[in-house]
């Protein structure tokens, strides 16, 4: 179906409801006679919705899913009556709904219910919900309402952001049965029942019933190596005249594990071959960078970890700056500060700060490379082989200048930078914060990426960073330092160090910088 159509039916979609929300809300949800007009109360509706969560569960816990209960996604929450059962079950919930009058609806009825979020979602998919992160998807007599192509494109976004261990749960019409209704509605079509369904419901716009075949289901989870479909049963929800369907699909995926470090715990996924899975293994993640941050830190001081990745060095961090410092992770990709938001309610940790962005010299957005089997990123210019080959793929995310937003920061005594070649531009872009609170600077120097993702010589790079710090120390990954004081110098020693290892021009250095005041 071309783009247009699709975009003229989701419009319609939204009108519909948006209308039927304004109207009655309650009842455009569960339209039973007899609460036709506004007589649905709210204690009852939503008791509907806890008693079908609790069955759903329940249901599941057989067999062991969902593995996590961080975050459940109601999808066409309407006016919440689910989002608010699921609330009790899950750390975080977020409803979504093409109907803004429905998405207000939810708010004013679940208003005292601190962990759900809803939003209005008016796209042919779930562009705001990051791959794998889900651990609860539930979708009830609401895909039955969708045209069949936006139908399936939703179902394919369940798939998307269903994280490894949780459980989609999604009911549909399969088709009409042979009931004297359902062979009517097999034959008359949306377009002459309508003024029918109007002339009974005394509405000025009607929902209308439409089919997703099972079939065409079965081959688009077939596409999915790692998920499964646990259960397929028949639900009634639909009403008579219709086969209706539920199936719950599970992905079977590794899960991220919790891993003891040394003073917190970290959440990684074994399949992040770079850093997740090493960690795993029980190898300490750079070492060497690591000594700087129990050399140097204090309990109640600040730091500011860019290019944060999965949270191992802000874990360390909060570990030992404890409840009265403060932790600020930069991190651009979801699926790495889902991680990070993991471990830090693992640990107790509520001095981290997350802030989901890339840094750079000025606002906007930035495409990233992204990899299912690492935790890495990069921009597409300074992106390796992994990221490039066909399983990678492309993130647009929003970037910003840090010094705005640290304008009123008054103390930082740590920054740590590892953005893939990006930190000239993010440390452009927090100038004056370094000449106002002058922290030590803990910066990953890789030429070959510098020249490709920021467009300047990395010997520049090293110039402007002696503007404000009158040495450079070079950490090897042996423990080993070197003190150096002109640029030059450093170069020579990058050279040297992939010359010994072999390895062109891919190995970066550490370095650090300290105000000597």
């Amino acid at each position: 179906m071309s783009t247009s159509r699709k975009d003229a039916q989701l419009a319609n979609l939204r009108r519909v409801w948006g209308a039927l929300g304004h109207d009655d809300p309650m009842w455009a949800v569960l339209s039973h006679n007899d609460k036709r007009g506004g007589r649905w109360q709210a204690d009852e509706f939503l008791a509907t919705g806890q008693a079908e969560v609790d069955g759903q569960l329940a249901a599941l816990a057989s067999s062991g899913y969902p593995l996590r209960r961080h975050l459940a996604v109601d999808f066409g929450c309407g006016a919440g009556r689910l989002s608010r059962a699921l609330a009790t079950y899950f750390d975080q919930v977020i409803g979504i709904d093409v109907s803004a009058s429905m998405i207000a609806a939810a708010r004013r009825l679940n208003a005292d219910i601190a962990n759900i979020e809803f939003r209005e979602n008016a796209a042919a998919d779930l562009a705001g919900i990051a791959d794998a992160s889900v651990d609860f998807v539930f979708s009830h007599i609401t895909l039955q309402h969708i045209p069949t192509p936006l139908a399936l494109g939703y179902v394919e976004e369940f798939l998307r952001v269903l994280a490894p261990g949780g459980v989609a749960v999604f009911q549909f019409v399969d088709a009409s049965d042979e009931t004297w209704r359902g062979r009517l509605f097999g034959w008359a079509s949306n377009r002459w029942l309508n003024p029918l369904r109007r002339l009974l419901w005394r509405r000025r716009e009607v929902f209308e019933m439409h089919v997703l075949p099972e079939s065409d289901l079965g081959e688009r989870l077939a596409r999915h190596p790692r998920l499964h479909l646990l259960a397929a049963v028949d639900d009634g929800a639909a009403g008579a005249g219709w086969r209706g369907r539920r199936w719950s699909v599970v992905n079977r995926d590794d899960p991220p594990q919790l891993t003891e470090c040394e003073g917190y715990v970290l959440y990684a996924y074994p399949g992040d071959l770079h850093i997740g899975a090493p960690i795993i293994a029980g190898l300490a993640h750079e070492p060497h960078v690591a000594a700087v941050f129990r050399e140097r830190l204090r309990a109640g001081d600040v730091v500011l970890d860019v290019g944060a990745n999965i949270g191992s060095l802000a874990m360390l961090a909060a570990s030992l700056v404890g409840p009265q410092g403060r932790v600020f992770a930069v991190e651009p990709i979801a699926r790495n500060r889902q991680l990070i938001g993991y471990s830090a309610h693992a640990n107790g940790f509520r001095q981290i700060e997350v802030i989901a962005a890339a840094a750079s010299d000025q606002a906007g957005t930035i495409e990233l490379r992204t990899h299912p089997e690492t935790s890495n990123s990069a921009t597409v210019a300074a992106s390796g082989e992994r990221l490039r080959d066909e399983r990678g793929r492309s993130e647009l995310v929003p970037a910003l200048v840090l010094d705005s937003l640290f304008a009123d920061l008054d103390r930082l005594d740590l920054v740590k930078i590892d953005i893939e070649g990006m930190e000239p531009l993010a440390l452009r872009g927090f100038e004056r914060t370094l000449q106002r609170l002058r922290p030590a600077l803990l910066t990953e120097f890789h030429p070959w990426a510098i020249e490709r993702a920021s467009r300047i010589d990395a010997i520049d790079y090293l110039h402007w960073l002696r503007r404000f710090y009158p040495a450079i120390t070079i950490l090897h990954r042996d423990g080993s330092r070197e003190r150096r004081t002109d640029p030059e110098s450093v170069m020579r020693v990058w050279r040297e160090v992939n010359e010994r290892a072999g390895l062109g021009d891919r190995m970066h250095l550490d370095l650090l910088l300290v105000d000597p005041d």
